[in-house]
C-alpha cells in the first residue's frame, strides 16, 4: 500500500512488458542494491550513490524535474507482475544542453531486450510529445550490448567525449527526422503484415 507521505510515484509510461512510474522514497532500498551491483558500476558512465542519502537525493531530484520540466526525469521501472527491473532515463545533463536517454537495469533482466522496449517507447515520448529535435545515447566505449541496443533504436554514431563525469563515453545520436522516417517504415510493415494475416 502506497504510504501517503511518500511521493506519488504516479505511471509515466507503460509498454506491452514494462512500467515505467515516477521514483519514490520506498524504492531507496532496491535502488542501493541496484548501483552497488559490482557488474552495474562497472558498465556506468556516472556516478551511481549507493548509500541511503545519495539515492534519496536522487529520488528527491527525480521529483522536483517531474515538475519543472514534465515528461524527463528519471523512472522506476517493472515488469507488468510489478517486480523490480531498474531505472530509465531521459534528462540533459546541461540546462540547455542535448537530451539523453538512459537505463540501469538488475543483471538478472539482461538480456531479455527491454532496455530497446523502453528505449523505444522512451525515444516516440521524446519526439511525438515532447518534439525534441535529437536525443542523445552515450555509453562506455567497451560496452557492446548498448552498442547494439542503440543502433537497434536507430542511433548513430557521432563521435565520442573524454568528459563524461571523468570517463571517455562513445557518443550516439538518434534525430527527430530519422526516427520519423524509420517509424513510417515500421508502421507500414507492421500493417502489411496485419494485412496478410487478415
Amino acid at each position: 500500500m502506497h504510504n501517503p507521505h511518500d511521493f506519488e510515484g504516479a505511471e509515466f509510461l507503460r509498454t506491452r512488458r514494462l512500467v515505467l512510474r515516477g521514483l519514490r522514497m520506498a524504492d531507496i532500498p532496491a535502488f542501493m542494491a541496484l548501483n552497488a551491483d559490482e557488474e552495474v558500476s562497472r558498465w556506468s558512465l556516472e556516478p551511481c550513490p549507493k548509500d541511503y542519502f545519495g539515492v534519496a537525493k536522487m529520488v528527491i531530484r527525480a521529483n522536483e524535474s517531474y515538475l519543472l520540466q514534465p515528461g524527463r526525469g528519471a523512472w522506476h521501472a517493472s515488469d507488468v507482475d510489478g517486480r523490480f527491473v531498474g531505472l530509465f532515463t531521459l534528462v540533459a545533463r546541461d540546462e540547455g544542453g542535448p537530451v539523453e536517454i538512459g537505463t540501469r537495469l538488475h543483471p538478472s533482466v539482461w538480456g531479455r531486450l527491454y532496455p530497446v522496449e523502453g528505449g523505444r517507447a522512451l525515444c516516440e515520448h521524446a519526439f511525438a510529445t515532447l518534439n525534441l529535435p535529437q536525443v542523445v545515447g552515450l555509453c562506455h566505449p567497451q560496452n557492446a550490448a548498448v552498442l547494439a541496443i542503440l543502433r537497434r533504436l536507430g542511433f548513430s554514431a557521432d563521435g565520442e567525449t573524454d568528459d563524461y563525469f571523468g570517463s571517455r563515453a562513445l557518443r550516439y545520436v538518434l534525430r527527430r527526422d530519422d526516427w520519423l522516417t524509420r517509424e513510417s517504415g515500421r508502421r507500414s510493415r507492421r500493417d502489411s503484415a496485419q494485412s496478410m494475416e487478415g
